[in-house]
C-alpha cells in the first residue's frame, strides 16, 4: 500500500511547481519542486507495481546505468539543492548558465508521468501538460503513438516561441476546465495545483 503522506507530499511538491511554471515564475524554484515531487513518485510508481520513467528509460537506453541516469536526470537539481560536494564548495556557474525553464518542461513531465502511475490520477493541468509536451517533443513519443491527437490540441506548437506556448498550453486547460466529460472523470483531480494548508 501506498503511504498517502508521501503522495501528498508529491502531489504537492508537483502541483505548485505546475502553477508556478504556468504563470511563468520563478524556473528555479520549478525545478527543485518538481525534481523533488518526482523523486519521490518515482518510488511510488515502482511501490504500486507500475513502470516509473527511469525504468522505462533503463530499458530503452540499454547502455546507460542507474547512476548514469541519475546523475543527468539531477545535474540541474544537484546544483540548485547543494551548496558543498564533498565537503568543498561546489562550482556550478557553468552549468547554472545553461539552465533555462525548458528543462523544467521534463523535469515536470517525468514527474507527473510517475505521480499518475501512482496515484491513477491527474489535475487537469498536468494532463493537458502531458499532451501539450508530446506535441511539444513529438521525438519523445513512442513510436507505436501518433502524435496527430497531440498536434490537433495544439496545431503549430513547435513552431512558436516560449511565450506562446505556455499561453496556448493555459489556454487549453481553461478549456479543459469546462470539459464536463474530463472534469468528471474519476482520473481527474479536480483540486488546485496548489493544496490548502495541512
Amino acid at each position: 500500500m501506498l503511504d498517502p503522506h508521501k503522495v501528498d507530499v508529491a502531489r504537492r511538491q508537483l502541483g505548485t511547481a505546475l502553477a508556478l511554471f504556468l504563470r511563468d515564475d520563478d524556473p528555479i524554484s520549478v525545478h527543485a519542486l518538481a525534481c523533488g515531487g518526482g523523486e519521490i513518485s518515482d518510488f511510488l510508481a515502482q511501490a504500486a507495481g507500475a513502470q516509473a520513467f527511469s525504468q522505462h528509460a533503463l530499458a530503452v537506453n540499454v547502455d546507460l546505468s542507474l547512476a548514469e541516469l541519475k546523475a543527468l536526470r539531477n545535474q540541474y537539481w544537484n546544483a540548485i539543492k547543494h551548496a558543498e560536494r564533498y565537503g568543498k564548495p561546489r562550482d556550478d556557474a557553468i552549468l547554472l548558465q545553461g539552465f533555462s525553464d525548458e528543462q523544467n518542461d521534463h523535469a515536470l513531465f517525468i514527474g507527473w508521468h510517475d505521480f499518475s502511475a501512482a496515484a491513477g490520477l491527474l489535475p487537469v493541468e498536468a494532463q493537458a501538460f502531458q499532451v501539450w509536451y508530446f506535441a511539444a517533443y513529438p521525438e519523445k513519443l513512442a513510436p507505436e503513438f501518433s502524435v496527430v491527437d497531440c498536434d490537433a490540441q495544439f496545431p503549430g506548437l513547435r513552431y512558436m516561441n516560449r511565450t506562446d506556448r505556455k499561453r496556448l498550453l493555459r489556454k487549453a486547460i481553461k478549456w479543459a476546465r469546462r470539459q464536463p466529460d474530463i472534469m468528471n472523470d474519476p482520473r481527474t483531480d479536480r483540486r488546485k495545483l496548489i493544496l490548502p494548508r495541512l
